[in-house]
């Protein structure tokens, strides 16, 4: 199978009350770039199994009964989750945007202005932290769209910068950084010791994410949740429980037009 596709197993993901022989509905994505076998669970695309190449595909169904409490309790948070955005009406605009990490909030006034496309002109007042956002604004889409853009511009130079001056503090060294859109990590260490991060880390308070950047730095000694890891972990963040713990009802504070 080529790297990066995927084979359906089943409809849909069942309900946490499946019974005990019965597996959960998941698909399959084969990748060059992991070396061993990982779940990941959203909404968008339910229960997935990344596989490296060559990987025997029949070792799968025994891989997700042993991970059946952790799929039951993932997706119970999914549902909640879900439940919680839908009340938030999602499709509409933002007329502000509360960055807490950077301790700005922004204010946005939209202008209609003539355009023949759907490109969105930003323009950034830093003295008054207001964004003026020109073209089209009844294409909420495409306001959405250059919004994200923006945010993600915000999110390389902030946290890149946040990042290289633990990672010297610390002395954790990495390769290299990117800023993602990641639907359910805020942050993630490949291997090769390349981090990235969710730019919606923005939107959390300071101390999270500092929490974040030291516990991804960590992965780059420990490419796992170890005794060892947590211990390494604590040696920079004594009270990272209680901040990992936070993580898991963080995303509530995430504007519903992002997610």
């Amino acid at each position: 199978m080529a790297s990066g596709s995927k084979s359906l197993i089943t409809a849909d993901l069942l309900a946490e009350t499946l019974p005990a022989d019965t597996l959960p509905a998941y698909t399959v994505r084969v990748s060059d770039r992991t070396k061993s076998v990982r779940l990941s669970l959203s909404i968008e695309d339910g229960l997935e199994v990344v596989i490296p190449p060559n990987y025997d595909h029949q070792k799968i169904p025994e891989i997700i009964q042993k991970k059946r409490a952790w799929i039951i309790r993932n997706q119970l948070k999914l549902n909640q989750r879900e439940a919680f955005l839908q009340a938030q009406s999602p499709h509409e605009l933002p007329n502000s945007i509360n960055l807490r990490s950077l301790n700005e909030e922004w204010q946005i006034e939209y202008c209609q202005t003539p355009t023949k496309s759907r490109a969105i002109a930003i323009q950034e007042n830093k003295s008054q932290l207001k964004l003026v956002v020109n073209g089209n604004i009844a294409d909420i889409e495409a306001c959405k769209f250059f919004l994200k853009q923006w945010l993600m511009q915000k999110a390389e130079k902030h946290l890149f910068s946040w990042l290289r001056k633990v990672s010297i503090h610390a002395k954790l060294p990495y390769r290299t950084t990117a800023v993602r859109s990641q639907k359910t990590l805020w942050g993630s260490c490949s291997n090769n010791r390349n981090i990235s991060l969710n730019y919606k880390l923005l939107f959390l308070e300071a101390n999270v994410v500092e929490y974040v950047l030291i516990h991804e730095l960590c992965h780059t000694v420990h490419m796992n949740h170890s005794d060892k890891f947590w211990e390494l972990v604590g040696k920079y963040e004594p009270n990272y429980k209680m901040l990992d713990k936070s993580l898991n009802q963080a995303w509530q504070i995430i504007p519903a037009w992002l997610l």
